[in-house]
Formats: C-alpha cells, sequence, structure tokens
C-alpha cells in the first residue's frame, strides 16, 4: 500500500493540471438532428497535437472534462459524410468552464479525409458498422509494437494471453490491408508489427461468422480487425533474434523474420528453450510474441503455475507445456499471398521437439463414513514428443456475395514416457495395505488429417437470403503400448507379493464426416424462415491387445486372449430441423423443432454383444435475442463415448482397473443458456454475464469399489438427474481520455454448481459441488513510462453430500500477482512481478503457500532501440512451488511437481526493422545487420 501511494503521489501532479471543461451539442444543419458517436476532439492550437476527445451522446451532447488551463486549443468535431466543425478557445481560472451551444455541421459528399487536414484528423471516426482509430492520435513509445497501440485505443482490451476484446467481444480475426497475416492469427501480428507501421486500425462486425450463424442473435458474433499500413509501406523486413544463457544450465535462443513483399507475406520462426516459459511471451520484453492461433488450428496453454507459461498450436509447443522441467526446440514457417482481391491462400508448417523431466508426488485421500484411505505415489518420469504440423488453406470470392474457403492440415506426433513410480496406500484404521515399486513405458504415436469446405452464398434478388453449407472430414489413429513392471506387496487381508509384467497395446483409430446446412429466407419484412438440417457420420474403434512377458525370452509375446479385444461403431446422425423466427423491432423470437435419427452399428470381439441400436427423438429449441442479450433453450441426445463401451478391463495400473459397459445408454440434455453484454462508449465501460443449466439423463459416471487390499475398481454407469449449471460475469472501465495517465479496472466472478449422483463401495448419494471464483485488478499507464498492474483471485470448492456416509469438505485458494514496470531513466527499463498464492489446507508435507517473484533490468541500444540486452532474475526468494489441490468425488486429491527455482539470466536482443526503400544501419556501416 505504501507503494502504491508513493506511485499516486509521483502522478499526481500530471493528473492535476486538467481542470477546464467544453460541452456543447451536435446536430445536423439541414433537418436539425442530433448525430450521435460524432467525433469531439481537443488540439494543442499551437502544433495540433491531440489532448483528448469525446464521442457526443445519442442526443448529440457532448462534454470534454479535463482540460488544461491558459492554453490555446481548438475543439473539432466531425462525423462521417459531414464537414468538420473548428472552434479555437481559452479557458482560464475565471472561465474554467465552456458551452459552445449547438454546434451544425453541413452535409457534404466527399470523404472525410479529402476534407481533413492530415495534423487534423480525428482520433476516432464511425462509420455505418465500421469504427476507424487514426493510429497518429494515440502516443506510444519509438520501441512499441502494434499491442501497446490497440491497449491505448478506448473499447479494447488485451489479456495477458493475447486475446483482443472490443467493447465486450472477441476478435476473431486480425488482417493487414485486409489480407490474411499468418494465417488469421492475431498475436503474429500484435506482437511483431511495429506501431509506428501503423495508419489506421478499423473495427467491424465479423461478417463470415453472422454468415454462418444467422439466428438473429449478435450476442455471439465476434469482430474482426483490419490494419491499415502507412501507404509509404508495402515492402518490409522486420523480426527480432535473441539469445541468452544463464545459471543452473538455463538457455534460450529465437529469431523470427517477417518479409512484405506487397501482397506476399513470408514468416519464419525458429527457437531453443529450457526455462519453462514458451520462446514468444509478453512477459519477457526480449522475446518476440506469441504464436497463437492460425484459422485451423487450436491452442492450449499453461496459466501460471510454478511459473511455467506455454502454449501449444495444434500439439506444437514452443515450450513451458507439460508438468516438471520443460526444455523445446522447433522451427516454422508460414506463406500468406492474395494474388487478387478474389483469391487467397496460406501454407504452414511447424516441427518441435520437446522433453519433460518430471518429480511428482500425489496424495489420494478418500473418504468413507469414519475411515480414510491414504494413498500416496511418487514419480520421476522423463516424457519426450516431436510433432510435424503442415497446413493449408485457400480462400475464393467470385463475386460480392460468394465465399469460399477450404482448409486442409495434417499432423503427426511421436511420444514416449519413462516413469519410475513408487505408491503407498495406508488406512487410518488398519494401517500399511499396500506398496508398489516399478516402471511405466508407454510409447505413443498420432496422426490426424482434417479438411473443412465452407460455402456462403447471398441472394441478389430477395434481401435476407442465405445459404451456408460447412463440410469437414477428420481421420485419426493414435497407436499407444504400455508396459507395466512393477513389484506390488499387500499388507491386508493377507501379506503377499506379486511381481506383475504387461504389454497393453491400444489404438483408436477415427473417421468422422459432417455436413451442416444452413439456410435462410424471409416470410414477410418480420418473419423469417430457417433450416439447419445436419448430418453426421463416424466410424470409431476400440483395439486393445494384451500381452504377458515370456519367461524364456523375456519378450512380450504371450497374447492374453481374456484381456484383448475389438470394438468398432459406426454411427449415423441425421438432425432434420427448421426453425421460424419473428422480429418486433430489436427483438428476435427463435422457436423450432427436429427429428434426430441415429444409426448405430457396434461390434464386439464376441459375436454375441454386437448390437444395432436406433434411436429417434424430437428435440425442441426456443431463443429470445435483443440487440446484444439472449436466452435460449435447447435438447440434445448423444450416445456414450466409446471408451466407456469396452468390454476388456484396463489394468495397466494394476492398483486402478478400468472397466466397459457396452449396454450404456444415449444421454438427452436440456439446457437453458443466456448471456448479454452493455457497452457504454462514451465512458468506455464494459459489462458482460454468461451462463447455462443444463439436466443429463442417461448420464455416464464412474463407479467406485475399493477393495481391502488397496485396489480400486471403476464401473460405468447410467444416471438421471446430472445438474450442471454455471454463471461468468465480468465488468471493466478504461480512463484512456488523458494522454499521459490510462487506467484500466476491471473485475469478474464465476460460479459453478454441479450436482450429480454417485456410488462408491456400493453405497449410494448425490454430490453437489459449488466453486466461486473472482478476481479484481486495476492496470495504470503513464505515458508508457510506469507500468503498474496488481490483481487480484479468489476461488472457493465446496461439496456437501446427501449420505452421512460423506462428510463436506473445502478448498480455497487465494492469488496475488502483478507487474510493475518503469521505462526511465532514457534507455533503461526496469521490470518485477509477482505471484503470490496460498491454500487454505493442504496433504501433510506439501507447502500451503507460495511465491514467484522475478526481475530485471534491461539495455536499450543504437537508433530505435535495436539492441536490447537483459538482465533478469527468476524465483528471486527461491521460493517457487508448483502444488494444485482438487476434488473428484469422495476424494481430495493433492499434486506437487518439481519446477524452476531461482537461476540468472543474460540475453541479447537485436531488433530488424527495415520498411520500404529505407536502410536501418545498426552501430555504423560495420552492424551485424544491415537490411
Amino acid at each position: 500500500m505504501k507503494q502504491l501511494l508513493i506511485l499516486f503521489g509521483f502522478l499526481a501532479p500530471f493528473i492535476a493540471n486538467a481542470q477546464g471543461t467544453v460541452s456543447g451539442k451536435i446536430s445536423d444543419s439541414a433537418g436539425k438532428k442530433q448525430l450521435a458517436l460524432a467525433t469531439v476532439t481537443i488540439f494543442r492550437a499551437k502544433d495540433t497535437s491531440i489532448l483528448t476527445y469525446r464521442l457526443s451522446t445519442e442526443s448529440g451532447e457532448f462534454k470534454v472534462p479535463g482540460l488544461p488551463l491558459n492554453l490555446p486549443l481548438r475543439l473539432m468535431a466531425t462525423y462521417s459524410g459531414y464537414e468538420p466543425v473548428r472552434k479555437d478557445f481559452m479557458l482560464t481560472e475565471k472561465e474554467p468552464v465552456l458551452n459552445f451551444g449547438e454546434l451544425l455541421l453541413n452535409n457534404t459528399s466527399k470523404q472525410l479525409d479529402e476534407v481533413i487536414v492530415l495534423s487534423e484528423r480525428p482520433p476516432v471516426v464511425i462509420k455505418k458498422d465500421t469504427i476507424e482509430f487514426n493510429a497518429s492520435a494515440f502516443k506510444t513509445l519509438p520501441n512499441a509494437l502494434l499491442e501497446d497501440l490497440l491497449k491505448k485505443l478506448p473499447g479494447v482490451t488485451v489479456a495477458e494471453n493475447g486475446d483482443i476484446m472490443v467493447n465486450g467481444q472477441k476478435v476473431n480475426r486480425l488482417l493487414v490491408d485486409g489480407k490474411k497475416f499468418f494465417g488469421d492469427n492475431p498475436q503474429m501480428a500484435t506482437r511483431n508489427l511495429p506501431s509506428n507501421l501503423i495508419d489506421k486500425v478499423q473495427v467491424m462486425d465479423d461478417k463470415e461468422e453472422i454468415d454462418f450463424n444467422n439466428d438473429g442473435d449478435m450476442s455471439k458474433i465476434g469482430k474482426v480487425i483490419n490494419i491499415t499500413l502507412k501507404k509509404s509501406i508495402r515492402k518490409a523486413l522486420f523480426g527480432r533474434v535473441f539469445a541468452g544463457g544463464g545459471t543452473d544450465e538455463r538457455y534460450e535462443a529465437g529469431a523470427i523474420l517477417n518479409s512484405f513483399r506487397d501482397t506476399l507475406q513470408l514468416s519464419l520462426i525458429g527457437f531453443a528453450n529450457n526455462i519453462n516459459r514458451a520462446s514468444f511471451t509478453t512477459k519477457d520484453i526480449t522475446q518476440l510474441g506469441g504464436f497463437a492461433r492460425s484459422s485451423w488450428g487450436t491452442i492450449n496453454g499453461n496459466g501460471n503455475s510454478g511459473g511455467q507459461q506455454g502454449f501449444t498450436v495444434d500439439g506444437f509447443s514452443l515450450g513451458g507445456t507439460g508438468a516438471g522441467l520443460s526444455s523445446a526446440n522447433g522451427a516454422a514457417f508460414n506463406l500468406n499471398h492474395s494474388p487478387s482481391t478474389k483469391v487467397n491462400f496460406s501454407f504452414q508448417y511447424m516441427y518441435g521437439n520437446t522433453r519433460n523431466d518430471l518429480e511428482q508426488v500425489q496424495n489420494t485421500q478418500r473418504f468413507f463414513e469414519d475411515t480414510v484411505v491414504n494413498a500416496r505415489t511418487t514419480t520421476n518420469a522423463l516424457a519426450t514428443g516431436r510433432t510435424h504440423n503442415l497446413a493449408t488453406s485457400g480462400g475464393w470470392k467470385p463475386d460480392s456475395l460468394t465465399n469460399m474457403n477450404l482448409r486442409l492440415s495434417y499432423a503427426h506426433a511421436d511420444t514416449r514416457s519413462d516413469a519410475p513410480s513408487f505408491i503407498y496406500t495406508e488406512n487410518n484404521k488398519i494401517g500399511a495395505v499396500n506398496n508398489g515399486n516399478g516402471m511405466l513405458l508407454t510409447r505413443g504415436r498420432s496422426d490426424n488429417f482434417s479438411e473443412v469446405f465452407q460455402l456462403s452464398r447471398r441472394s441478389a434478388k430477395v434481401k435476407g437470403r442465405l445459404l451456408s453449407v460447412t463440410q469437414v472430414l477428420t481421420r485419426s489413429s493414435n497407436p499407444v503400448s504400455t508396459t507395466t513392471e512393477t513389484l506390488n506387496a499387500y499388507q491386508y487381508p493377507a501379506a503377499s507379493t506379486i511381481l506383475f509384467q504387461q504389454l497393453r497395446a491400444t489404438d483408436a483409430p477415427s473417421t468422422n464426416g459432417y455436413l451442416y446446412v444452413n439456410y435462410s429466407t424471409p416470410l414477410s419484412a418480420r418473419l423469417t424462415l430457417r433450416f439447419n438440417p445436419y448430418l453426421t457420420y463416424q466410424k470409431n474403434e476400440q483395439e486393445v491387445a494384451t500381452y504377458g512377458k515370456h519367461v524364456a525370452t523375456s519378450a512380450y509375446d504371450s497374447l492374453n486372449n481374456t484381456l484383448s479385444s475389438n470394438l468398432a461403431r459406426e454411427m449415423t446422425r441425421w438432425l432434420s430441423s427448421g426453425v421460424l423466427s419473428y422480429r418486433i423491432n430489436t427483438v428476435t423470437i427463435n422457436a423450432g423443432a427436429g427429428l434426430l435419427q441415429q444409426w448405430i452399428n457396434n461390434r464386439f470381439t464376441g459375436a454375441s454383444q454386437n448390437s444395432k441400436p436406433y434411436y429417434s427423438d424430437v428435440l425442441l429449441n426456443l431463443s429470445v435475442n435483443w440487440k446484444r442479450f439472449s436466452v435460449g433453450f435447447s435438447q440434445d441426445v448423444n450416445p456414450p463415448g466409446i471408451n466407456n463401451l469396452i468390454p476388456t478391463p484396463d489394468n495397466s495400473n494394476p492398483f486402478l482397473v478400468i472397466y466397459g459397459d457396452p449396454t450404456l445408454a444415449p444421454s438427452k440434455r436440456n439446457a437453458v443458456n443466456y448471456n448479454g453484454a452493455l457497452t457504454n462508449t462514451k465512458t468506455n465501460t464494459n459489462f458482460y454475464f454468461s451462463g447455462q443449466s443444463s439436466i443429463l439423463d442417461n448420464a455416464v459416471i464412474q463407479t467406485i469399489q475399493l477393495n481391502s487390499n488397496g485396489i480400486q475398481l471403476n464401473r460405468p454407469i447410467n444416471v438421471n438427474g446430472v445438474l450442471s449449471s454455471f454463471l461468468d460475469i465480468g465488468f471493466n472501465r478504461q480512463f484512456k481520455n488523458s494522454q499521459q495517465f490510462n487506467v484500466t479496472i476491471s473485475a469478474g466472478s464465476t460460479i459453478n454448481l454441479n450436482r450429480t449422483p454417485m456410488r462408491f463401495n456400493n453405497e449410494e448419494s448425490r454430490l453437489t459441488t459449488v466453486n466461486i471464483s473472482g478476481n479484481a485488478g486495476v492496470a495504470m499507464n503513464w505515458k508508457d513510462l510506469v507500468e503498474f498492474s496488481p490483481k487480484y483471485i479468489f476461488s472457493s470448492t465446496s461439496s456437501h453430500y446427501t449420505s452421512t456416509a460423506f462428510s463436506g469438505r473445502n478448498i480455497e485458494q487465494q492469488v496475488i500477482q502483478g507487474e510493475f514496470i518503469v521505462r526511465m531513466p532514457k534507455k533503461m527499463v526496469w521490470e518485477t512481478n509477482i505471484f503470490y498464492r496460498r491454500l487454505n489446507n493442504v496433504a501433510p508435507g506439501l507447502p500451503l503457500s507460495s511465491v514467484y517473484w522475478n526481475a530485471a533490468v534491461t539495455l536499450l541500444m543504437f537508433k530505435q532501440d535495436k539492441g536490447q540486452l537483459r538482465l533478469a532474475v527468476y524465483d528471486i526468494l527461491n521460493s517457487n512451488t508448483n502444488v494444485t489441490r482438487y476434488y473428484n468425488a469422495n476424494a481430495i486429491i493433492d499434486n506437487r511437481s518439481n519446477v524452476l527455482q531461482r537461476y540468472f539470466m543474460l540475453t541479447y536482443t537485436y531488433n530488424i526493422r527495415s520498411f520500404g526503400n529505407q536502410t536501418a544501419k545498426v552501430g555504423g556501416n560495420k552492424s551485424l545487420f544491415n537490411f
């Protein structure tokens, strides 16, 4: 708190300088109608530099507070399609408030940029459904990136993982001059394009998403950002190269190069590190930024757990993924080309290697009446992986009404894991139950192919008539062999020792095809008819072969027929559905029904178990949409997962045997979902919420039988009345109207309620779990020279059982984290961040709390700060830990794994920037890089 007061005291003089206020109303000079969302900009009259701006309200009124006194100023009011109005003025101590009254704007057919002097361009222009920001109106540091610019725009927020939100709506795609940049990859642009390249930032609705979601629910439609480069820049080469070494043999190295050649874009990436973090992350200014989601890819990442900050794209890791100490290296390139406005295509290849050294302790406590069974497993594992990813996509727009896209991708991965482990189980009443010492060897491979075709066509004759078709084909296989060799000792009910040696080979090849059709046509001005049929075909297999070890040859070639099987399931699902939509002003009511037919063919190793069930269900749906609010009801029926059908038990872990049941029935879900957002563009305030409540009948749960010798048996069963509900709410407000001091405050909360039947040792109960989490934070920025962003996170999970055989539990976690950056004096950057976490209770021997504190200083070199020498120390207190606790039925599970602790790292980064015909010379004529 003391440091916070010092910071505010330091910034107070700069905030207090602004004291005056101007106000007025903006109207059309012809019809005298009020102009909403007109831009009112205040300039310094001397040099026309922007001080601040506001947007007019729905009644055309505006009010601009916080203006300096005794300084010549200029007001400019602009609105698309109208000539601007300028007013020079000065506020004084005697007259700090000025009302301009009604400002009348004259209609003009000229474009706005042809009328307004370049130095007086307004910071924001509203053009129909597009918001356009003038990049030069938002000041950033000389070495700032596009992401830094976006953070300064009103209504725009950028999360730590690089996700972008505009007025509470997620940005789906980011274009550069209307073209894809690294395969629809927002972070590749935001974290690598220098901000001084940018001329305009345009924000608009994602029209492609509207084409494929034409039910009138605008609450789920995202945004598209188009970055317009300055006219002088049509060819460029930019990127970064870095390398660093540290104590404890820590290292990092990487490079990224991006080349612009008019319509051709080429990006290259290479990296290697063993620092439990991705090579490209916002947390380190010497690194290059995230390699994010491409149009065909999926991204998964670690949070700040034990200091690990990594993510994968289609299984391709850039470091910091997986548990334990991780190292990664890889390379990738992407080619985008738009030879014309109608055609575009891209190609991408990624290659990566990972290694994880894991030391883990897992403690599982199971409670039953007054009995507690405690199992502790200690594992030391070495896991490695190798991935190859290929992807290509193309788009064709033969005319303004038709859009076609095709995406193809292939991913290959090889994985292996050697995991020696020791398990010890005890009962609070009888003492030791069992222990085992052995090795688990896993070898796996996966091959995944996918093809996606999309077509949308709007009618030229009938407004609102639309046909969209989506076709998907996927094929995958993932053969895995698991070898288990353990020596198990049982102390109860009788003393015995068993040597367990087994190889279990599995494969789950699958072929899936999907065809979705969405056709809508207006029947009247208010009534619309929609047909939404879809057809799916799935062929899934589960092949299991179990081998014992040959005594003479030590080879695993003795097939165990009782533990081997083959299950093949073919399923065809056809949904014939229609929806009627009725619109009343801004309210749309959708009501529909569909007939779902499912033909399933199950074939097992034993012919007597084959089955060909047929299911037919009528599904109803209803929704009401109003602006960006919606509430809806839907139904669905799904067969059980094929993993739950296999009759052959999985005993790869001799202390945990998992069974299947081929007689499981399909589950039926009734769900209500709701979401919405409130946005006040005048105050840059956003409030959003989303939630869902569902009841699932014939849901599949696992019954648990824990034997007296400590062996656990899991079997799936169908149950009714599984309730699942969540509510997510959030709020943020930005104060971005000052060119000196920007503040963003945010808060959010998530509530999860789950109620499900459970069965443990033949005792039935109903388990209710409630999870409540919340966060609050503030981000302060003064001229990009001082940044401070503290955040508090709280979560609580509680459980309640209807049976007295089980007792409820509560888990609480508190997190305090923050980052502080000072970019003074010139050419110096000081930064520190801290992550503190505390649990209310953990298993004996595990720490309740942990602190992860880092600090660094960076020396900026050369013109435009192209060189950066950074000295960092991670985990200053040498107290970093990775401990988690969670519930599972009547069990509390604690995990602790090894993490990186204190080390020092010295890293040098060189920024490559060559734009147009400009030659960037660093360090004289003999510079290392000269583009």
